[in-house]
């Protein structure tokens, strides 16, 4: 019986999605600032067609974590929108990009391949 990789399986069940979650640490007391630009941005994804968008933060663990979540169809179009981000920013592009940046001690992203 011959091994089938993830990607495949998932194939036969269907559409590929994939999940994106980012986290970041905030400044300490700085995650409503994090949280605030993560639902501005959640509105962008949602007009992207991102489905499943949620904003968490800490209960417990490291404080002032805070974590945004969504799923989407292509990687392709992930990356060509977040691309187009950052090439020359409007204001409001601008304002996230710096809100994000004077708020955080650090971040980062994981991509998931969603399997069921």
């Amino acid at each position: 019986m011959a091994c089938e990789s993830i990607a495949a399986r998932a194939g036969k069940q269907g559409d590929v999605m994939y999940m994106m979650r980012e986290v970041y640490q905030a400044e300490r007391g700085k995650a409503p600032e994090i949280v605030a630009a993560f639902k501005t941005l959640t509105k962008v994804f949602e007009e992207a067609g991102y489905a499943n968008r949620r904003i968490y933060v800490d209960y417990a663990g490291s404080m002032d974590t805070v974590v945004c979540q969504w799923e989407f169809d292509s990687l392709d179009q992930y990356f060509t929108m977040e691309r187009a981000f950052f090439v020359n920013p409007d204001e409001n592009a601008q304002s996230l990009i710096d809100a994000f940046n004077s708020n955080a001690v650090s971040g980062y992203k994981e991509i998931y391949e969603v399997i069921q």
